[in-house]
């Protein structure tokens, strides 16, 4: 699990390309993934935003996943996804249809838990956001 904590980006695409670029770095998404997360988006609109706040993109295991990676980027300011307003992105990889469901489910966990959620919202280090999950 990677990550990053900012202050703000520019734009969702700034969020999602830095996420990407981390898994990346990582060995666990080609280059192609970002591209593939953004034809996505270009096709269906913003429906990775799950919940206020939280915007999971992902693209499928064909697109460019090597293996089962998360990388969260939580964003002190809020940016705006094409009307939905995130703070944070939880962007996932699966290198096939069933090896991503332990990271959804920790995701749901912290997610669903109000408790959990407000502390991921309020953590100031990376650290801390590591101790979330």
């Amino acid at each position: 699990m990677l990550v990053k904590i900012l202050d703000k980006v520019d734009n969702y695409m700034d969020a999602i390309k830095m996420s990407c670029d981390m898994l990346e770095a990582e060995g666990v998404v080609e280059n192609r993934y970002y591209d593939a997360i953004l034809n996505k988006i270009e096709e269906f609109g913003p429906y990775f935003c799950i919940a206020d706040d939280i915007c999971m993109p992902h693209a499928r295991p064909e697109d460019g996943a090597i293996e089962e990676g998360l990388c969260i980027i939580k964003l002190n300011e809020p940016v705006d996804f094409m009307g939905k307003t995130v703070r944070v992105f939880f962007t996932l990889s699966a290198k096939d249809n069933e090896s991503h469901l332990g990271l959804m489910r920790k995701i749901a966990d912290v997610c669903m838990n109000k408790d959990k959620f407000n502390n991921l919202l309020k953590v100031e280090t990376e650290q801390q956001l590591m101790e979330v999950f």
